[in-house]
């Protein structure tokens, strides 16, 4: 999907989830700027994480949890968006069918994201292979509505010949803010907030494109697979199943 070939509501959609997905990317990393500082581990770390907001480390420790689901969240509507045939207020489905895709998408992302974890933990290759079909998966429960198992066992057989694709968008997405990030911590060029807004904006723009990515590849996987087309979305039969 590209965004000139788009009506203007969805382009104002995109526009308004992309502020919204700055904006709690903002409250995220503050949230854990004052996490690292309440706990001090910012002081064992010996890096001032600036700036801080005036809550406990209980008050923190929320909201980063709060932030972290609000992002998932805010992700899944925005790759619904870019889809070429899905509504992100689910305007084709009822509301529980909604809340339902909205729900997988949360188990994906930190489900898929804690596997990512242990597979490190346990032997790279692992972790590498959840990273590189993770996104495709966090795609199939939102934009398609496929069941949490379905859309493992699709993505795992559609993504072949495209998981190279997938790694370099994944590791674009991963390398820029990172880079940036290095690159603030061991400098002092600019304020703290001024700091934390250039990552903040760096970091949005990076997941918003790499989002829209994923959902292109996702697309042109489904477009030249000729056992499947694009009518599964949100399909009656599997968008009530686990």
């Amino acid at each position: 999907m590209t965004l000139l070939g788009t009506s203007g509501a969805v382009r104002s959609r995109v526009v308004a989830l992309v502020t919204v997905l700055f904006a709690l990317t903002a409250a995220w990393n503050a949230s854990l700027n004052t996490l690292l500082a309440r706990t001090g581990l910012a002081a064992t770390m010996q890096i001032a994480y600036d700036p801080t907001l005036p809550l406990t480390t209980l008050g923190a420790a929320g909201g980063v949890a709060v932030a972290t689901l609000a992002l998932i969240v805010t992700l899944a509507a925005l790759a619904r968006t870019f889809a070429p045939d899905t509504d992100a207020l689910g305007g084709s489905e009822t509301v529980a069918e909604t809340a339902l895709i909205y729900a997988r998408a949360v188990v994906v992302a930190i489900g898929g994201t804690l596997a990512a974890v242990v597979g490190f933990g346990l032997l790279v290759v692992p972790g590498l292979l959840v990273l590189v079909h993770l996104p495709l998966v966090f795609v199939a429960v939102t934009a398609d509505g496929e069941p949490l198992g379905q859309a493992v066992a699709r993505t795992w057989t559609r993504a072949r010949g495209s998981r190279a694709r997938v790694a370099a968008v994944g590791l674009a997405v991963v390398a820029i803010p990172l880079a940036l990030a290095v690159i603030a911590t061991l400098t002092t060029l600019l304020p703290p907030t001024v700091e934390l807004a250039l990552g903040v904006a760096v970091t949005t723009v990076a997941t918003a494109a790499g989002l829209a990515a994923f959902v292109a590849i996702a697309d042109s996987i489904d477009g030249t697979d000729a056992g499947s087309t694009r009518t599964d979305r949100v399909a009656s039969t599997t968008s009530r199943q686990l």
